[in-house]
């Protein structure tokens, strides 16, 4: 492993541009793996099963938006648009370019405080807590590496079962709380760790799912721990021996089981609310919002296609986004989830990224034009407004 010191250099002075450069660079991430979803069916139609008013109710789900906002990268610079539910610019906002500066530019706006090169791993995920940057490992040398961000890219201390295979990692936002999620090179070894900053290399906890799936290995994605670090979620796959899936909610602190679910559609990630009492599960094109003290599902709902999909949650739950041919975006009205705002556009797909501000004001998502897939746009929505 080797460490390249820091340097500093200048990009667009515009903070929200970071912002959108994040949401951009998780395309990386969908044209990498979209190759090698099982499936993307473009089944377009909405469902709705209900828990929280009488069975059989149906609702009318409203399909519009006020205004959205577009942002377009290209080799001249940024296009930052906003449009009314027109399709035209609204009052004097028109398209602006942001171009870049003129000769080279090396990194993004601030200082690099440090950075890690692996010539063997490849790196599936981190995770950003109050005292390090954690770190996943995939491949050769596959392994959790817990990186203070005071340090100088040296980590604390690192961990692994296997030495390869699939991992990855989430930690708290608000406590020292993190979950490592790994499984061996054949696929037929899950694991489940549980560390602090101050565990030292040995887990203080871990769990081997009876679960396996050579097909769907260990990641990122599959993994969430709530803000205030009291629990952590991991779904797992077990085919081909019961061709079903699982998700297992564990007690952040002890990694005593508190609740599962089981079923035969199958769980590609996990998202949690701040304080641990929702999961939001995603089923291939299925999003199911559980109640995480007992498995009950309270609330699901049908995307617009599945393959390479995550679902994201608000941190108090009132809000979440399902993303495939279409993006969707559902709100709590006080008895139920209702959706506000639906949005599509010809050959792109929404699926690989997808965000949601932890208050619910704001939703991003990144469309990839599934016909030229160098191509895409960025869009933000405002909830409130829609």
């Amino acid at each position: 492993m080797k460490k390249t010191p820091g340097s500093q250099s200048a990009f667009f002075n515009t903070s929200l541009l970071v912002g959108l450069f994040l949401l951009a660079g998780v395309f990386v991430v969908f044209f990498t793996a979209s190759a090698d979803s099982r499936r993307v069916p473009g089944d377009g139609s909405l469902s709705v099963h209900n828990d929280f008013t009488r069975s059989g109710r149906q609702f009318t789900l409203p399909n519009c938006v006020q205004a959205r906002t577009f942002a377009r990268v290209t080799p001249n610079g940024i296009s930052i648009e906003n449009v009314a539910a027109s399709g035209t610019p609204r009052h004097s906002e028109a398209a602006t370019t942001l171009t870049r500066p003129e000769g080279p530019t090396s990194g993004p706006l601030g200082n690099t405080l440090w950075q890690v090169d692996d010539d063997n791993a490849i790196a599936d995920g981190v995770s950003i807590d109050a005292n390090d940057v954690w770190g996943a490992w995939t491949l050769q040398g596959a392994r959790l590496s817990a990186y203070p961000i005071a340090g100088d890219g040296t980590p604390d201390f690192e961990f692994s079962s296997f030495g390869e295979g699939n991992s990855g990692v989430a930690s708290a936002k608000g406590a020292d709380r993190t979950g490592f999620l790994e499984s061996d090179a054949a696929g037929d070894d899950f694991r489940i760790h549980g560390f602090k900053s101050t565990s030292n290399g040995t887990p203080d906890w871990s769990f081997s799912f009876p679960e396996t799936d050579p097909n769907l290995p260990a990641s990122s994605k599959r993994l969430a721990v709530s803000r205030d670090g009291s629990t952590i979620a991991a779904v797992v796959s077990d085919e081909p021996a019961t061709q079903t899936s699982k998700l297992y909610i564990f007690e952040a602190d002890t990694g005593e089981i508190r609740s599962t679910l089981t079923d035969p559609l199958r769980m590609d990630a996990v998202d949690l609310t701040d304080d641990g009492s929702i999961a939001l599960v995603t089923q291939d094109n299925l999003a199911a919002l559980v109640d995480t003290s007992n498995g009950t599902v309270l609330f699901s709902v049908t995307g617009s296609g599945a393959g390479n999909i995550f679902y994201r949650i608000s941190g108090d739950g009132n809000v979440f986004a399902t993303a495939g041919f279409a993006l969707d975006v559902y709100k709590f009205d006080g008895t139920t989830y209702q959706r506000v705002i639906h949005f599509t556009q010809a050959s792109t797909w929404f699926g690989g990224a997808s965000a949601v501000s932890r208050d619910g004001s704001t939703v991003g998502s990144f469309g990839a034009n599934f016909t030229n897939w160098l191509s895409g746009e960025v869009v933000l929505f405002d909830v409130d407004s829609a």
